[in-house]
């Protein structure tokens, strides 16, 4: 069977469905307090057609320009998280990414092939120089894992995000093109 460059030995990346919408109505109102922390604010429950709604919204603009909202599964298709490119800019030749994985997926590698995979593809195929990741101050297994992977930290938004009651800061952690490619063979993990 041929190798798809989406996928690694351990992870696929692939677009968002009508299937993982139906799948977010179901788990969106019931999100746990470790997963909201996730997110910037904390919304009020929703009905099925405004979640469908919203998201249908988000992914007709998701991928305008060079901007996308992917899903991170398993090689036998249990979905483990997402990934998503929400900003772009040319000619500055940056983006802006976010990555989330479920709990009970973290630490097994899947997140860190999956943004290899995006990363790969943006630096290598589509010539920017630079990705950022803005993680919040409430997020340390965010920091922890954008440091173990090879981004720097380059500043902090004090004050940035109002949520929770209380102000809370928004860290930048910065990789560049040939930070990545010296890090990360591509023949070593993409077939």
């Amino acid at each position: 069977m041929p190798h798809s460059y989406w996928q690694t030995d351990r992870v696929r990346i692939r677009a968002f469905d009508e299937t993982d919408i139906e799948r977010l109505i179901q788990t969106r109102n019931e999100r746990d307090d470790n997963l909201a922390w996730l997110y910037d604010t904390i919304s009020l429950p929703q009905t099925a057609a405004k979640i469908r709604e919203d998201y249908t919204e988000a992914l007709s603009t998701f991928y305008k320009d060079e901007n996308c909202l992917l899903v991170i599964e398993t090689l036998d298709g249990e979905y483990a998280g997402e990934l998503q490119v929400w900003y772009t800019k040319r000619p500055e030749m940056y983006f802006i990414f976010g990555v989330y994985i479920l709990e009970k997926f973290q630490g097994k590698g899947l997140g860190k092939d999956a943004l290899k995979l995006l990363l790969d593809y943006y630096f290598n195929e589509k010539g920017y120089n630079k990705a950022e990741a803005h993680v919040y101050g409430f997020n340390p297994a965010s920091q922890a894992f954008h440091a173990k992977f090879g981004f720097t930290h380059e500043g902090t938004l004090r004050g940035r995000l109002y949520s929770r009651g209380k102000a809370n800061d928004v860290h930048i952690y910065g990789l560049l093109a040939d930070e990545f490619n010296t890090r990360y063979d591509h023949n070593s993990w993409h077939k």
